[in-house]
């Protein structure tokens, strides 16, 4: 059993670091909704959500991980993404006070 709490603590740590990583990610997110905002770029841009989900899946086989897996987890990403710019391009261009936080919503 401590074998089992040993991989615990483990899977935990990495989990910390994900969150971490992903709070990175979607912080930068929040920069380029600004940008965007600013500059007047549209927020969808296809081709570069195609080239985000296809870089994922060759790292994903890459890894030993299943294509579909990183197609599921990009999806969710790529939507929370999409969420948090929408409401920061809409909160730049009614001029309301900038949240880019996580209680974005």
């Amino acid at each position: 059993m401590e074998q089992l709490s040993i991989f615990r603590r483990e899977l935990d740590e990495l989990d910390e670091r994900l969150m971490t990583h992903l709070a990175q990610r979607f912080s930068i997110c929040r920069q380029v909704a600004v940008y965007k905002a600013e500059t007047g770029t549209p927020m969808m841009q296809p081709g570069r959500i195609a080239a985000v989900k296809a870089k994922a899946r060759a790292r994903a086989v890459a890894n030993g991980l299943s294509e579909q897996f990183a197609q599921e987890l990009y999806d969710a990403i790529i939507s929370e993404a999409c969420r948090l710019e929408a409401a920061i391009i809409e909160q730049v261009k009614s001029g309301s006070s900038l949240v880019t936080d996580s209680s974005t919503n």
